[in-house]
């Protein structure tokens, strides 16, 4: 009896353990689908604030342009790259006219963000592609969005989601892998503490004793 409570146990955790993983494929897919655009304000004033929404305004008026039609991820981020420049001197324009002298930085890197609703879907907390415009201290609060596929661009033809099936199905329906996601966040979390640990460790080479005889 003993024996056969052990082996539904150990039947159990392997299938918890396959659909935990399997919801990890499925974020990374995520993750490696979506392009968000993350605009960081100096502050929480409101004059800061105004000036936020005043760039996001002139950054998304222009948006369509930057990532070509049918582009894929990878040819997506790096039509983001060559804008950069161009993405900046937008945004310090637009804060010039409104008589902001703060200056702006751009990058396109990898950012860690919780759990966000957006619209129909639901994103997952995970680390995304973001482009992200940092004004000022850019310690305010920050307005984003999801720019590739085009949801958040006005101009773009077919604002809609064009992401893996199961990507597609994990942000249309977030209630069917919550429980997974949870265990894959704590998972990562300790992933994360154990790398920092080993890191803090000095690896150093053990003396070898010398031969008999040498002295």
């Amino acid at each position: 009896m003993l024996k056969t409570i052990r082996m539904i146990i150990a039947l159990l955790l392997a299938f918890s353990a396959a659909n935990i993983a399997d919801a990890g494929i499925t974020l990374h897919k995520l993750e490696h689908s979506v392009i968000r655009l993350h605009i960081l304000a100096s502050s929480d004033s409101t004059a800061d604030q105004t000036e936020k929404l005043l760039v996001r305004d002139a950054l998304l008026a222009g948006a369509e342009n930057w990532i070509p039609a049918g582009s894929d991820f990878s040819a997506g981020c790096d039509a983001i790259r060559a804008q950069l420049p161009a993405i900046r001197q937008t945004a310090e324009q637009t804060l010039r006219a409104a008589g902001c002298s703060d200056t702006v930085r751009v990058s396109l890197e990898q950012t860690d963000f919780p759990e966000r609703q957006y619209g129909m879907m639901t994103l997952p907390a995970g680390c995304y592609q973001a482009l992200r415009v940092e004004i000022g201290a850019a310690a305010g609060q920050n307005w984003w969005c999801v720019m590739y596929p085009a949801v958040c661009i006005p101009a773009a033809a077919e604002p809609s989601l064009t992401l893996d099936a199961d990507a597609e199905n994990m942000v249309l329906h977030p209630e069917e892998y919550e429980v997974r996601l949870k265990c894959l966040d704590a998972a990562r979390a300790v992933g994360k503490w154990l790398s920092g640990k080993l890191s803090g460790i000095r690896i150093t080479k053990t003396d070898q004793p010398s031969p008999q005889g040498e002295g």
